[in-house]
């Protein structure tokens, strides 16, 4: 592997013990650089949010007396509750690294089952 290339993260290994086959343990718990990367994309949405708290807070404190600086409450707002949105849409996303994948369907149910027959309708005028 070339030292600036990654692997993808939902790519298993394989052992040369049982001849080839993924290794289901190392399939099942996520890579070090994907813990990294997501722990890096939690740290950034809590400092936005954060920031977004602290402006409002400066704006409340210094310039809601005098209703000055309204552009700060918007921002403020903007910065306050979109991580908590980017959270919930991440949290509740298919792409979810923990979750395991479907099992897969019997035969005649669902999309493993054959097509349907095709059906042609003749109109005649």
């Amino acid at each position: 592997m070339l030292p600036m290339q990654m692997r993808h993260p939902s790519s298993t290994t394989t052992s040369s013990k049982d001849g080839g086959a993924a290794n289901p343990a190392a399939a099942a718990s996520p890579s070090r650089e994907v813990v990294v990367a997501e722990a890096a994309v939690d740290v950034c949405l809590a400092a936005a949010a954060m920031a977004g708290a602290a402006l409002l807070a400066w704006w409340a404190v210094a310039f809601h007396p005098s209703n000055a600086q309204l552009w700060m409450v918007p921002l403020g707002l903007v910065l306050g509750c979109t991580p908590a949105l980017v959270c919930l849409a991440l949290h509740f996303s298919d792409h979810h690294h923990s979750r395991a994948p479907p099992p897969p369907l019997g035969p005649g149910k669902g999309s493993a089952a054959a097509p349907p027959p095709l059906v042609v309708v003749v109109v005649d005028k």
